[in-house]
């Protein structure tokens, strides 16, 4: 071979190679990308701290360490054994499969605590199916339980088998997991605050809007904020839309209509709910959340 030819076919193996490890990876149901496994240093990442804390549903004493360590490798092989998967302890893809089929509900439900009862102003129950292209209500409740408010919701993430684009209205679709990057809304009770508007009316609609800020119960608690941050209560002024078709996906955020948005604003004002400088996500959260919002299964 020539050094032109020696040359090209080293650049062609390279891209090969790099294709194949792109199909590899995308090959991984999301949150996870990349085999876990028992290594010196050990894997750290938002992706272990998923597995870990899905895999303490199956056995209490799987470690909460943020690294894939040998105790985490040893439940592994458990959770491998009991779904009739080969025991290596190592994360491939059909055991990332597994536990997402298996532990990814977290059984919360709301238990009917009032806000006042928590130390809060308001709270927000929002129903939701497992297939979130099915829309659902919220309930608005004061400090001492009492129902305000009952509206229509969309807590569809993006698309699990397609790209999303803006706005997204694919209705056929139940939505990429709570505990991908712009999947569905999470699950669980979250401490939640009203901020004045988003700086683009045309994706956050011109109201002020609701901020997840800090999870407590359920996957919440270990995703928000750490793995999904700026969730959000909020409408939009979307292209072709009017009341009552189906509201577009988002990426993790709560739709409603707009002048739903806008009376949930006002009566929280009434209720003495101060409306927050926006904060654009930025962490630490720098006030004291006034709200609740929980997120219960109902299917």
């Amino acid at each position: 071979l020539t050094t032109a030819s020696a040359e090209m076919n080293l650049r062609v193996t390279i891209v090969l190679l790099a294709l194949t490890g792109l199909a590899a990876s995308a090959s991984f149901p999301p949150p996870f990308y990349r085999e876990l496994y028992l290594t010196a240093p050990t894997q750290s990442g938002n992706d272990v701290v998923i597995l870990q804390h899905l895999l303490k549903r199956d056995q209490a004493s799987t470690p909460l360490s943020g690294r894939f360590d040998h105790d985490t490798s040893v439940a592994v092989q458990v959770f491998q054994a009991r779904q009739k998967l080969p025991q290596n302890g190592r994360v491939d893809v059909a055991t990332a499969a597994k536990v997402l089929a298996v532990l990814s509900d977290d059984g919360y439900h709301d238990d009917g605590a009032t806000a006042a009862s928590l130390g809060y102003l308001y709270k927000v129950l929002v129903h939701v199916h497992h297939n979130r292209s099915i829309e659902s209500n919220a309930t608005l409740f004061n400090a001492t339980g009492a129902p305000l408010f009952q509206f229509v919701v969309r807590a569809h993430g993006h698309n699990a088998n397609a790209p999303s684009v803006w706005p997204d209205f694919n209705n056929t679709d139940p939505g990429l997991n709570q505990f991908s990057s712009d999947g569905n809304t999470p699950t669980g009770l979250i401490e939640f605050d009203l901020n004045s508007p988003e700086d683009d009316p045309k994706s956050f609609g011109p109201y002020p809007v609701n901020r997840a800020v800090l999870g407590i119960r359920g996957n919440a608690a270990f995703l928000i904020p750490n793995i999904r941050n700026g969730i959000l209560l909020h409408t939009g002024e979307w292209p072709g839309w009017s009341a009552p078709a189906s509201m577009p996906n988002s990426a993790g955020c709560i739709h409603a209509w707009p002048p739903m948005i806008e009376k949930v604003w006002h009566m929280l004002v009434g209720l003495g709910v101060e409306v927050r400088p926006n904060t654009d996500g930025k962490l630490p959260y720098p006030y004291k959340p006034q709200g609740l919002l929980s997120v219960e299964l109902v299917d």
